[in-house]
């Protein structure tokens, strides 16, 4: 049930402050606990990135005791405590029941013990307590299953999935990036139950999917995602399940890098579909666009120099990401040649807009002006045209008088 875990707490940025806020609580005559992934993560000697707390005190006690507290989920028993400028969710021992929507209970109600409470959790390896002197709270198990490498449920898989079916994604997330393998009782009722994750958003499922692509041990995600036929109710694959199998040679590491290496998959379905079905932020399908648009260039030309101007630096690692993710080999490093190009932007050519305008004095303004300087940073760029006025202006009086006739 419980072990010591030998460690100076005081001297961890996190920890430490979450001592304080345990003392005063337990000085108050309450109980309070580190919980969930905080433990999960010291255990696995990863960085702890958030500590939250459990406690036998209600909200307002709670409230009653911090000078610096926000009621964010005041109603699920949770407030957020301000300790040393960092924040601390501080949950009161709770119970849920009734998932009706399949995310929120429609009863939550307060219990009194650490145990009741991590008995509603979904995984072992995250129903763990520990006190503020190291003391381990492990009703169900979750260090052997850490040890093991083991994903298990709390209780009932079928109980779990169907209370919150993220789960299920949430399970095959943390195969990817801790490696830890899904018990095989665990991936039949996910087989059985994927059907429910048509019940959830598509923003919850974007980023479950995200983290298990970009995950340390992908692969092994991805192929619980295809085994377990989950694949078949995601935006985009379920009516292209021959790309669930396609694995990338690397990690992708972000939604825009999968966008464009899974638009090569399926290049029927356009990065703008791909971006709508899953909701994603328009920086992201603009990111995605120019990393394909770059994949496809090279495809028709090579590796040139204009091709990596297109990119720019904020988009040149991703674009190499995606295509050594599609098994692409180059003979020269793309980034060193970006950076011996001329220029890196429009606004490096040694002639601007007035000065172009200056050579056409009877010319309206029109979309004309931005062709021709595109045209001449082209030039610039693949060496055709040295970034000089004159030269630029010799160049750009040959480019009209052939335009022209």
């Amino acid at each position: 049930m419980s072990r010591c875990c030998t460690v100076n707490f005081k001297e961890h940025a996190l920890f430490g402050p979450a001592i304080e806020v345990i003392s005063a609580i337990e000085n108050h005559g309450g109980e309070a606990f580190m919980v969930g992934g905080c433990v999960r993560d010291f255990l696995l000697g990863q960085e702890v990135k958030d500590v939250d707390i459990a406690t036998s005190l209600r909200p307002e006690e709670i409230m009653n005791i911090f000078d610096k507290v926000i009621p964010v989920g005041i109603e699920h028993g949770t407030v957020i405590v301000r300790q040393r400028s960092l924040s601390f969710e501080v949950t009161t021992y709770r119970m849920e029941e009734d998932y009706e929507d399949y995310r929120h209970p429609s009863q939550v109600y307060f219990v009194s013990s650490i145990e009741q409470d991590l008995s509603r959790r979904d995984f072992t390896m995250n129903a763990m307590a520990m006190t503020s002197g190291g003391k381990l709270i492990d009703p169900f198990s979750g260090e052997e299953a850490i040890r093991e490498k083991k994903i298990e449920t709390v209780g009932s898989p079928s109980d779990r999935f169907e209370e919150d079916p993220l789960r299920m994604m949430r399970a095959l997330r943390f195969s990817s990036q801790l490696g830890f393998t899904v018990s095989p009782s665990v991936l039949e009722v996910i087989k059985e139950k994927s059907s429910l994750l048509q019940h959830l958003s598509v923003e919850r499922l974007a980023a479950e999917f995200e983290k298990t692509v970009a995950g340390p041990w992908y692969r092994k995600g991805l192929n619980y995602l295809a085994g377990t036929g989950v694949f078949a109710h995601l935006p985009v694959f379920c009516t292209c399940t021959d790309a669930a199998g396609r694995l990338p040679l690397v990690r992708l590491r972000d939604w825009s890098e999968m966008l464009s290496f899974y638009h090569q998959q399926i290049p029927g379905v356009p990065v703008e579909d791909w971006g709508r079905k899953w909701k994603l932020s328009n920086s992201t399908k603009k990111k995605a666009r120019n990393i394909s648009g770059a994949v496809q260039m090279y495809k028709e030309r090579g590796l040139g120099d204009y091709l990596l101007y297109t990119l720019g630096g904020a988009d040149l690692y991703s674009w190499v990401n995606v295509m050594r993710s599609l098994g692409y080999e180059m003979e020269t490093d793309p980034v060193e040649r970006y950076r011996s190009l001329p220029i890196h932007s429009r606004s490096e050519l040694h002639l601007d807009t007035e000065e172009l305008l200056q050579l056409f004095p009877e010319r309206k303004k029109g979309k004309w002006i931005g062709e021709y300087l595109n045209a001449l940073v082209q030039s610039v760029v693949e060496g055709n045209c040295v970034n000089e006025k004159d030269e630029l202006i010799k160049w750009i009086i040959e480019l009209d008088r052939q335009r022209q006739g």
